[in-house]
């Protein structure tokens, strides 16, 4: 009898972007920080040799794919983008924050911005794609470089955590993410390697 074939996922957040800090950039193709040599160098050793390389529409995400592994072309996955903030996008937070003192803060996961999408959304969006790529490139190594929230949902996911407890975990720039999922019995069976590895030179 042979054993269930597994599916390794590696998530990498992209680098920091330039000049958006507290502020809802999402899905605003912002350019990132270029990535320091060294620890392209560290996180690249970190990556299987063989490999289905991923990343989002957004070019920061092809830039970071691109430092880590020089000449990939990247599988472009619409649903692993980052959350769409709608009409807050480009707007600081605290300026959102004041303007909409009504909505419960204490549950931003379910929030969702006029013409966006809440994080429960992505989530959603997010638990489906990784559910449909996991069983078309089953026995691979996945290497997904995309975004914040992205890799929160994923994680979610893996784990069986509703949106507000994914939304609490801290995904770092250019952390590294391992997750993997065997089938059983033909169910998906989750396994967390590590979360929000970082470079120490990263910071």
């Amino acid at each position: 009898m042979s054993l269930p074939s597994r599916t390794d996922w590696i998530w990498i957040r992209h680098a920091s972007v330039q000049g958006q800090e507290s502020r809802y950039y999402g899905q605003l193709d912002v350019a990132c920080e270029p990535v320091n040599p060294v620890v392209a160098s560290v996180l690249a050793r970190q990556l299987p040799p063989v490999a289905v390389w991923m990343a989002t529409p957004l070019s920061r995400t092809r830039a970071t794919a691109l430092a880590l592994k020089p000449g990939v072309d990247p599988i472009e996955i619409p649903d692993l983008t980052e959350q769409n903030y709608g009409v807050w996008q480009g707007r600081g937070h605290n300026d959102v924050y004041a303007a909409n003192r009504g909505l419960d803060w204490t549950n931003p996961a379910d929030i969702r911005p006029p013409e966006g999408e809440s994080f429960a959304d992505l989530a959603a969006r997010v638990a489906g794609a990784v559910d449909r790529l996991t069983a078309h490139y089953a026995g691979h190594s996945i290497v997904a470089v995309a975004h914040a929230a992205t890799i929160r949902a994923a994680i979610g996911h893996a784990l069986g955590l509703d949106p507000a407890t994914s939304l609490r975990i801290e995904i770092a720039p250019l952390s590294l993410t391992r997750l993997n999922c065997r089938i059983v019995n033909g169910a998906p069976v989750w396994g967390v390697g590590c979360i929000n590895f970082e470079v120490p030179a990263a910071r």
